[in-house]
């Protein structure tokens, strides 16, 4: 894919990449097993799947290929995984599923609204395709006290969301998204509102979109991608279009453990616990599984057994599993060398401790 450099948005990104790289190169000289130990304590996040089950049909997901049957979080193990991760000190929420989209659950408001009334849960974000932003009621949900929403969209252009996302949709979910923008500013509502576009076509051309530019004047966060994952060798290079194509990732790269077992695990809507939130992990229970919540308490499956055979693996001479093996979201750990990495690890400490932590705002592990 051609860049154009000086598209307003790639400098924005070329900025962030590279005073990324600077901090982590600062970083080398702090001690990253410190970091380290310091995440191994307990949590320092915590994924919510409320449901597998998606409304969508994108050419790049691994939700047309799911072989996990699908459901919705029950009571029970919600209610089970939330206690846990308050009596280990909170910390934020992620309304992030592997596939699907948590506006499917019909409990997801009350949800919300049940981590929000939580004193030690800080962040509460959303990544959803915004097609169901409406069915709660879009200024109950920019009340609700979620901090952020990421909405995953092909872009403004309904032939292209069409081919991309494969559904009919098109015109609600502008509409959600317009509205959304709109309730926020009205109401002077603190709340993050992130556009990724994942198109097939050139980001200089999406933007110049006649029905993205009402919903530019907002001026919302814009993040984009080309590149996309596998899903375990699901999703294959002939299934993208047009400007995309497949992340890789050398297998001879992953001389260190990913930096995903340390993020916080996520648990499912059946209660099993898996290590690792990405694309690759959609039906690798086999291997990525590290506990069920029903079973166990999420401190024991945190700091247990299987999770630390997880990270073991990536040890020099160990043989990755299958899924870690092919994986194409794999991510170095040079993130928690950074200054943003360490603060984590230093609140994951004080947490542990019962110390009180700053409820300013805090950027996301993994949008």
């Amino acid at each position: 894919m051609k860049i154009n450099p000086f598209n307003p948005i790639h400098l924005k990104k070329i900025s962030k990449i590279i005073n990324y790289k600077i901090d982590e190169f600062i970083g080398h000289f702090y001690d990253l097993e410190k970091t380290l130990s310091q995440l191994d304590t307990r949590p320092p996040s915590l994924n919510f799947e409320l449901t597998n089950i998606c409304n969508a049909k994108c050419v790049f997901c691994g939700y047309q290929y799911q072989e996990r049957a699908k459901s919705i979080m029950s009571e029970q193990v919600f209610n089970k995984a939330l206690a846990d991760y308050i009596e280990l000190g909170g910390g934020d929420i992620f309304l992030t599923p592997i596939v699907g989209d948590s506006l499917l659950d019909p409990n997801f408001l009350n949800r919300v609204y049940t981590f929000r009334k939580e004193p030690k849960i800080r962040d509460i974000r959303l990544i959803t395709n915004g097609i169901l932003l409406d069915r709660f009621g879009i200024e109950e949900v920019v009340r609700s006290g979620i901090n952020g929403i990421f909405i995953s969209t092909a872009g403004f252009q309904e032939e292209m969301y069409q081919r991309v996302y494969r559904n009919n949709s098109y015109q609600r979910m502008r509409d959600n998204v317009l509205a959304l923008l709109e309730t926020r500013e009205r109401l002077g509502i603190s709340l993050d509102i992130t556009i990724g576009l994942r198109s097939d076509r050139p980001l200089v051309e999406v933007m110049k979109d006649p029905d993205f530019q009402p919903i530019l004047k907002y001026k919302p966060e814009i993040d984009f991608t080309w590149s996309f994952y596998d899903f375990g060798g699901k999703i294959k290079e002939s299934d993208l279009l047009g400007t995309m194509k497949m992340r890789q990732v050398a297998a001879d790269k992953k001389t260190q453990p990913c930096k995903n077992l340390y993020d916080g695990p996520i648990v499912l809507p059946e209660g099993v616990v898996m290590a690792c939130y990405c694309a690759a992990a959609m039906d690798a229970i086999e291997d990525l599984s590290i506990g069920n919540i029903m079973n166990e308490s999420l401190g024991e499956i945190w700091t247990g057994y299987q999770r630390q055979k997880l990270i073991a693996q990536f040890e020099k001479g160990g043989n990755l599993n299958p899924t870690c093996s092919a994986c194409t979201a794999y991510r170095n750990l040079d993130f928690y060398r950074s200054s943003k990495g360490r603060r984590f690890g230093s609140e994951n400490e004080a947490r542990v401790k019962g110390e009180k932590i700053d409820s300013s705002y805090h950027e996301r592990l993994h949008y």
